[in-house]
């Protein structure tokens, strides 16, 4: 399933655009960096045994942004998200084409790209973010999955049934059931070619560590 050049480049121009009402810069779209997506999609899933950290705040907290912004960067902060440019990876929904399926119809949902963005000095992660459908679905209603650029650290950020919260998984190429849920994603037919490549990429650094 390649991915709709058209489709990405009108999506790519939207993102420059809407980015910075948030807070957050759009250097453009990156592909086989060897850093799943989907995995990293993953991270609240996994138990604080294997090393996930949290932080929450209740759903009807009248300060749920502001405290909801200052837990995802002090979390960010804190396990390494942030390159010295003060960029990271924003997993991105861009347009796929079925090949000889009519593409005038959505009849593929979109495949997750990571985005390359930087942290501007004025941001808004959980509010603004939300409320423009870059790091949410509404206003103070957090979904995103971010990756450090060397896939050190992922971070997702979520809604729960009575609060929001921002959640991180260091070093998640060495957590067993993470690899183990990669291993059997290889080669399945919902993956594309481009996410086989980074999972086995990242099943390899994670071999190497083992080593």
């Amino acid at each position: 399933m390649p991915v709709d050049n058209q489709g990405a480049a009108v999506e790519c121009e939207f993102l420059e655009r809407t980015m910075p009402e948030c807070g957050l810069r759009f250097l453009g779209l990156r592909r086989s960096t060897g850093i799943p997506p989907y995995l990293a999609g993953m991270v609240t899933s996994r138990h604080p045994d294997e090393g996930r950290q949290d932080r929450i705040v209740g759903l009807h907290d009248p300060d749920r942004v502001a405290k909801g912004n200052v837990d995802w960067y002090e979390l960010a902060t804190e396990y390494g998200l942030f390159s010295e440019e003060r960029r990271f990876l924003l997993s991105l929904p861009i347009p796929v084409v079925s090949e000889g399926a009519d593409n005038s119809a959505d009849d593929e949902p979109p495949e997750a790209v990571w985005g390359l963005v930087e942290l501007l000095n004025d941001w808004d992660i959980i509010g603004k973010g939300g409320e423009v459908r870059i790091t949410g679905w509404a206003y103070g209603c957090p979904a995103f999955v971010m990756s450090a650029v060397d896939g050190s650290v992922f971070v997702q950020g979520t809604m729960w049934q009575d609060s929001i919260g921002t959640a991180v998984l260091p070093v998640p190429h060495r957590v067993k059931a993470l690899r183990d849920i990669a291993r059997l994603n290889v080669g399945k037919p919902y993956r594309t070619a481009a996410e086989n490549e980074d999972t086995l990429a990242w099943l390899a650094r994670g071999d190497e560590v083992q080593a």
